[in-house]
């Protein structure tokens, strides 16, 4: 739902790693998408998405593509959108940049990574994507940051509390306490790994963890 929240006016919106196919479905039902082209790298989740189309009466408005993230999609010209939810973040990293497509038609990206989520904010900034919402969302007691960007072409080095906060930092509520608080657990984690192979952590992580821990309340 949190996907789907942040999907407004789709022509044809992606659906990589469509699983089930409910997200899909939930965006053309409800007006979001005008056209749903869904993906995935294994044949058992794409056919319950096809069959799940199908008895909705809206095969019309899907196309199913067993295929690795966005590979051999057909023609992209109409695609507005591209959601990506539940795969690692560096996994996500290396489905857009293996879709030039998403640069040259300044497609909207709307990504939920199930982890690394560090790892694609990097590849974001340093590949010239724009970071242009953050979204704190909770799911059995497990916490996530819903992340849309745009293709803008400026580029950025970011520093370690950019990639583990982003703009999630601008976020409030109970999600975006756990957040943080997961946030401020995994950095400390790393600091111990610092201090047990350095003897003490770089001053780039003290300065994300003291960030971090302003935001936990």
């Amino acid at each position: 739902m949190m996907a789907a929240s942040l999907v407004c006016g789709g022509k044809t919106v992606c659906d990589v790693g469509c699983d089930h196919g409910k997200l899909s479905l939930y965006l053309v039902k409800e007006g979001r998408a005008q056209r749903i082209i869904a993906t995935d790298i294994n044949r058992q989740p794409l056919d319950k998405a096809i069959e799940l189309f199908k008895k909705n009466d809206m095969e019309r408005v899907g196309e199913f593509f067993l295929t690795d993230g966005l590979q051999d999609i057909g023609d992209t010209q109409d695609i507005t959108h591209v959601v990506i939810a539940g795969l690692g973040g560096e996994t996500m990293g290396q489905i857009i940049e293996a879709a030039p497509f998403i640069k040259t038609q300044r497609v909207q990206l709307v990504l939920v990574p199930a982890q690394s989520a560090p790892r694609l904010r990097r590849y974001l900034f340093e590949n010239g994507f724009s970071i242009t919402g953050e979204h704190t969302v909770e799911e059995k007691k497990k916490y996530y940051a819903a992340i849309t960007a745009l293709y803008t072409g400026e580029k950025r080095c970011p520093t370690l509390y950019d990639c583990y906060i982003g703009n999630s930092g601008q976020c409030e509520g109970e999600s975006a306490a756990g957040y943080f608080e997961m946030v401020l657990s995994q950095l400390r984690k790393k600091q111990k790994g610092q201090e047990i192979e350095r003897g003490e952590c770089s001053e780039e992580l003290r300065f994300a963890i003291e960030k971090v821990q302003g935001l936990v309340r």
